[in-house]
């Protein structure tokens, strides 16, 4: 009898304590309670964001994370640079803060800063899963770099100063021949022009040692221009008549005609017609993870968004008019063709993916001169560039130095 009335005790105990955990509960789904109560219920939550550090034109980047912030729903903190030192300077940055990280994601310009950054620890690998995909010329070595939406090093001129028959057809050409008209070149130790410089050189000693230096010895003959203000200030010089042509990229030839400049180009070899590799010189966008990112999973969400064609698309809409690499031509490696006439099927499916607002696009007087496609670009070793860049960066400079280039 006794053991009946203390299970009776038990059962009575058991449903008290249910009806005080439901009515708990109801009180906290309750929208009606106040607000204070139900706020100290919730976890204090840190909103989520991610830093990157970009050496891409501001004008043309910043739309396009503010696209991904309002897609994931990630704060974007971004960090830009000037012209004259772009990806150089941040990559020196990076350097600075290697024991502190406050970076967590490195959109570059170009490509090899990545691969220096990665051999010294600064950037971690990163693996992408649509990698293959891409050439092996846009996938860094042990996974620091992957790359997208290139642009083309070229000759921009004054047309109504001298006609396209009239420059030098490839890099060869800067040194083998007395030139009767002057060339503009940014300083080799930052940007693009580096990255030129670098692999150009590593390519020349390739095929035979020392005929870099030939090379450097008589480019310098032709007393270049060398510039601090990087490729832009290369364009200013064609269009202020210091020079009649100069080695720059693309996109800076695309910006001073869309505000008004009268200028053409010519996509430049690196060595004479018929010697396979040595076309046009592609530099794509890189992406990077930085080594001990303090924000691992949105720097993650935000390097996907990046490798994703439709950012490339975007992109090449732009105003700097970016390539679209073709994955599957073994000739025709990239192209400015609209996206909805390619056949590529990857990229016809990004007609409905329209450009975020406040992208600059390409205006109409632009697409004039826009160089459609690259045939036979520039091939070199990755690595070898990385281990000789500074190197031949400052056999350049010594020479210019010595011959009184300015």
């Amino acid at each position: 009898m006794i053991q009946v009335k203390l299970k009776l005790i038990a059962k009575r105990m058991n449903h008290s304590l249910f009806a005080m955990i439901f009515g708990i509960s109801m009180i906290s789904c309750d929208r009606t309670a106040p607000l204070q109560d139900e706020t100290n219920s919730l976890p204090n939550l840190p909103p989520r964001e991610v830093v990157v550090y970009v050496s891409t034109d501001e004008a043309i980047a910043r739309p396009i994370l503010e696209a991904f912030s309002q897609e994931s729903g990630i704060t974007v903190r971004a960090r830009y640079d000037s012209e004259n030192s772009k990806t150089t300077a941040l990559a020196a940055m990076l350097r600075t803060e290697r024991k502190a990280p406050r970076a967590d994601v490195f959109w570059s310009g170009e490509c090899f800063a990545a691969s220096q950054l990665g051999r010294e620890g600064v950037i971690a690998p990163w693996r992408f899963m649509r990698s293959g995909e891409l050439p092996d010329s846009f996938r860094g070595e042990s996974g620091w770099w992957h790359g997208f939406a290139p642009r083309m090093r070229v000759l921009v001129y004054d047309p109504s100063r001298i006609t396209a028959d009239q420059l030098p057809q490839s890099m060869l050409d800067l040194a083998t021949t007395v030139l009767s008209k002057r060339v503009a070149i940014a300083d080799p130790r930052f940007g693009t022009t580096r990255c030129h410089i670098g692999a150009f050189a590593s390519q020349m000693e390739w095929r035979e040692v020392g005929s870099f230096q030939k090379w450097v010895d008589g480019f310098v003959v032709n007393k270049p221009l060398l510039l601090a203000g990087g490729n832009a200030a290369v364009v200013d010089a064609v269009i202020h008549k210091e020079v009649d042509f100069g080695l720059t990229d693309s996109d800076d030839v695309y910006a001073a005609v869309a505000n008004g400049a009268v200028l053409a180009m010519i996509p430049l070899r690196q060595f004479p017609n018929g010697e396979s590799g040595g076309g046009p010189m592609l530099i794509p966008n890189t992406i990077s993870l930085v080594d001990g990112a303090p924000h691992p999973e949105e720097a993650n969400a935000l390097m996907i968004f990046l490798l994703q064609p439709k950012v490339t698309a975007w992109l090449n809409a732009s105003r700097s008019g970016n390539f679209i690499v073709q994955m599957n031509s073994p000739t025709n490696v990239a192209t400015n063709t609209a996206p909805n006439s390619t056949p590529n099927a990857a990229i016809s499916t990004l007609v409905s993916s329209p450009p975020p607002a406040g992208l600059a696009l390409m205006p109409e007087n632009v697409e004039l001169i826009r160089i459609k496609s690259v045939e036979d670009p520039f091939q070199y070793e990755q690595t070898i560039v990385v281990q000789s860049i500074d190197t031949s960066v400052g056999i350049l400079r010594t020479a210019c130095a010595k011959q009184g280039a300015n």
